[in-house]
């Protein structure tokens, strides 16, 4: 008689359990020669009511939607037994399509979890669920680190990890998925987090929340309530910090919309601030009561020193914008239909910053597709007046119906909140979010109002302002190589969104260095191209112009440079071309240009961030951000050694020193300064 394959499965996994030792129930799951299933995991929880051990001993793959059958007894789930590690033998891990559903009190150890989606999360469902210190997360290809979500009910939560690589970790829910109440409790004492950490989640709660960090690395930051605009805590938080190191933001929320009916306390006894952004209370928040902070005026005062060390490239992303301002460092880039920013204390923590929406405009509008090489600017009131005074967004863009490059012009946005990170919004009139006001000229007659331009940049002069942008000269119906060509323009800004309409053509393309690429192509006729016109000043008060030649296309694409010898910026004779370019690619790394340029945070180097291709291809392939130190000054101008540093080399720049207390906003109570 042919046994059914559900009873086969329970049998074996009935002789493993009771192979085991009589003061261990274990059950094993899977080995070397094929992958196991959901089903078979399922059957091992079903086996060991009572509490025991699944071991893991193959890949085991559990699908779209796992859910735990139910079980009151605690269950370890590991890959180690018995002296072997069968992640080292078999390859042994959990495959996660999608969720997690844990169902009874579970411990994770010695474990691989290996997510195979672009999104996976983990559910505790109010359990006690410990992660301990051996476990790891491999996600596949195009896939990210699982998410962990402590509480699903009304029970509360109560979650331990002490190792792994995690997305985002909330105690209670996600988004507006639910309420929960009871006590959340979080601890953490070891592991990497992309994602923030966050005592409640996004959902609404009502009861405390508790978080005690021992460790870790938190580059999504930490938080009590996640970044959604209704979620809420009614009751006691507590989050007490040991030791870590922080990137971002420590948050009573991650959005000053969500509501804090409660009190909120954040003791901080240790850890690497140096990355950290912001340290916020609730103060500031709907409902909040008393919002304190406990620490040592020491750890609060303590300005951070050393060096950090990065390799490049930093970030996917093209035409980059990056500045620093106040002791924080702003990033953005070319985008499609939307344009984000990053804020970070260091450069290197650019790579693992998360970005906000800056602006994203409707569709159909001039102004709504291919943004190309936003720049932003600060106007103070001298230069532009009180009622103009702010900070500014300039872009290119076009109404997406055409190919990308068509039809570009150049519009400008304010932000409305008064900050860098926006969001930015129309510069003139009624300010609407996510519209643009297009740059014209005073001149009517002016060919700037119906000429396609972009890469526009701002210099401020002998008090004066200028912009520098790119225009053209003929177009993809050139006949001969040489007729289309780009040309950098400048004239006087008279206000963030007027030019007097009377520009100067400062540099056109005249070297054979700044023409590769030229010519007939499958598009029509390709330009020879000059752009990425960015004043810097060096050292000793002299005015140069970095600027990009050759086609944007090829691995040619390299950097130039400009220097003003008069004093006149808008008078082209006062410019001085050098012959080569100062900056172009390697080996390794083409398509050098279109750089901005930065001080380290102490202001004892300087940096370009420019955009380049790994490899030899610029086709289908992502423009990536690398950072050299430049000089500028008596003795001359350099970019690193002239070509991109070998991969892999170890780069150096000064840790930001600002200290801890300066980060702080939105507390009742905070220790008094020991200085």
């Amino acid at each position: 008689m042919k046994l059914p394959a559900r009873l086969i499965l329970f049998f074996s996994i009935q002789l493993s359990v009771f192979a085991a030792t009589q003061t261990e129930r274990v059950a094993f799951v899977g080995g070397p020669d094929a992958t196991a299933g959901a089903a078979e995991f399922s059957a091992a929880f079903d086996q060991l009511l009572d509490g025991g051990t699944i071991v893991v001993r193959g890949p085991t793959r559990l699908g779209e939607k796992f859910l735990a059958p139910a079980h009151d007894a605690r269950i370890t789930i590991t890959s180690v037994h018995d002296g072997r590690d069968y992640r080292k033998e078999n390859g042994a891990r959990l495959i996660i399509g999608g969720s997690y559903s844990i169902n009874g009190p579970a411990t994770f150890a010695g474990l691989v979890f290996a997510p195979d989606a672009r999104t996976s999360r983990i559910y505790c469902n109010a359990r006690k669920v410990v992660f301990d210190g051996d476990v790891s997360c491999e996600p596949s290809e195009g896939c990210g680190f699982p998410s962990i979500v402590g509480a699903g009910g009304p029970d509360g939560s109560d979650l331990t990890i002490d190792s792994g690589r995690w997305d985002i970790v909330a105690g209670g829910t996600f988004q507006d998925a639910g309420s929960t109440t009871g006590t959340l409790r979080v601890t953490i004492n070891g592991g990497q987090f992309h994602g923030a950490v966050c005592a409640a989640g996004s959902g609404r709660h009502t009861g405390d929340a508790e978080m005690t960090i021992n460790g870790g690395t938190f580059y999504g930051g930490v938080a009590v309530l996640g970044a959604f605009a209704k979620a809420s805590i009614r009751g006691d938080a507590r989050v007490t910090i040991n030791n870590g190191v922080f990137h971002a933001s420590i948050a009573a929320a991650r959005h000053n919309g969500a509501e804090f009916a409660g009190n909120y306390a954040l003791t901080i006894n240790g850890g690497d601030f140096t990355s950290a952004t912001a340290v916020t209370g609730a103060s500031e928040l709907r409902g909040g009561k008393t919002s304190t902070l406990a620490a040592s005026p020491g750890l609060l005062d303590k300005r951070n020193a050393g060096a950090l060390t990065f390799t490049n490239p930093l970030i996917d992303g093209a035409d980059p914008w990056v500045f620093f301002h106040d002791g924080f460092y702003y990033s953005t880039a070319t985008g499609g239909s939307q344009l984000n920013m990053r804020q970070v204390a260091n450069l290197p923590d650019l790579a693992h910053a998360k970005s906000v929406v800056i602006y994203k405009p409707s569709a159909g509008k001039p102004w709504s597709r291919n943004l190309w090489s936003p720049k932003i600017y600060h106007f103070s009131e001298s230069e532009v007046g009180a009622e103009n005074a702010g900070w500014y967004l300039y872009l290119s863009a076009n109404d997406g119906s055409g190919r990308p490059s068509q039809g570009q012009r150049m519009f400008v946005l304010r932000s409305l909140s008064g900050t860098p990170l926006g969001p930015y919004g129309e510069a003139t009139g009624a300010r609407k979010p996510h519209t643009a006001t297009r740059v014209t000229a005073a001149a009517k007659d002016s060919a700037f109002n119906k000429t396609w331009c972009g890469g526009a940049k701002i210099l401020k002069h002998n008090g004066n302002l200028y912009a520098i942008w790119v225009s053209e000269v003929g177009d993809a119906q050139s006949k001969n190589t040489g007729d289309r060509y780009q040309i950098i323009c400048i004239d006087r800004l008279l206000n963030p969104w007027t030019i007097a309409g009377n520009p100067s053509i400062i540099c056109r393309p005249t070297l054979a260095w700044e023409k590769r690429g030229a010519g007939p192509g499958k598009a029509g006729m390709y330009p020879e191209v000059v752009e990425g016109g960015t004043p810097v000043y060096g050292d000793d008060g002299a005015l140069y112009l970095f600027y990009a030649g050759s086609g944007y296309w090829t691995p040619h694409y390299a950097i130039g440079l400009m220097k003003l010898t008069g004093d006149d910026p808008m008078n082209p004779a006062h410019w001085r071309k050098a012959d080569k370019p100062i900056f172009k690619a390697s080996d390794e790394v083409v398509g050098t240009g279109n750089a901005c340029y930065v001080p380290s945070p102490t202001g004892e180097s300087k940096w370009a961030i420019y955009h380049a291709y790994v490899g030899k291809k610029t086709r289908g392939v992502p423009r990536q951000l690398f950072a050299e130190p430049y000089l500028a000054n008596e003795k001359g101008v350099a970019i690193g050694i002239g070509r991109p540093f070998p991969l892999g080399t170890q780069l150096k720049i000064e840790a930001n020193p600002m200290p801890l207390r300066k980060k702080i906003s939105a507390f009742t109570t905070v220790p008094i300064s020991a200085r």
